[in-house]
């Protein structure tokens, strides 16, 4: 079978598509995830909350056994995450660093000029996967990362 040069673009575009949301991730967890999927990985969460209630239903926020808080728009197991607060940061499956890293060798291993930052936060967007990074800071040191396909840091 032989392939056009389109074709190959094409699926390698889909491929890139399918596989961007998943590159980065919290605790084991992507954005890409369902609550289902979460939960294969991590096991059932030890508590979960509403949020908040609005015309569209209700935000709901779940906290796993490792610390990893995640956000869903409702109760729906099939449901993508809509952020993601966790302590351990992982790009394609290798650790990019952890909470007590210092602030300036997260910008250093992030490897470019942040979107944003403050004293307490920096603020990395990754156009590829429409995703936010924040790190948030106390001292000088990591706290937590969010992840999400919103800003957070408004």
């Amino acid at each position: 079978m032989r392939w056009s040069l389109v074709g190959l673009l094409f699926l390698s575009g889909v491929a890139r598509a399918y596989e961007a949301p998943q590159i980065w991730s919290l605790d084991g967890a992507s954005l890409a995830y369902s609550r289902a999927q979460i939960e294969k990985l991590l096991g059932p969460p030890r508590a979960d909350r509403p949020l908040k209630m609005t015309i569209g239903g209700e935000t709901w926020e779940y906290t796993f056994a490792n610390g990893l808080k995640v956000d869903f728009r409702d109760q729906d197991r099939g449901r993508h995450a809509m952020v993601l607060v966790g302590r351990r940061f992982t790009s394609r499956g290798q650790l990019m660093c952890k909470a007590g890293i210092a602030r300036a060798r997260f910008v250093e291993v992030m490897g470019a000029a942040p979107l944003a930052q403050d004293e307490d936060q920096v603020v990395y967007f990754d156009d590829a996967r429409q995703a936010y990074l924040t790190g948030y800071f106390v001292d000088g040191k990591a706290q937590e990362f969010v992840l999400s396909r919103f800003r957070v840091d408004r």
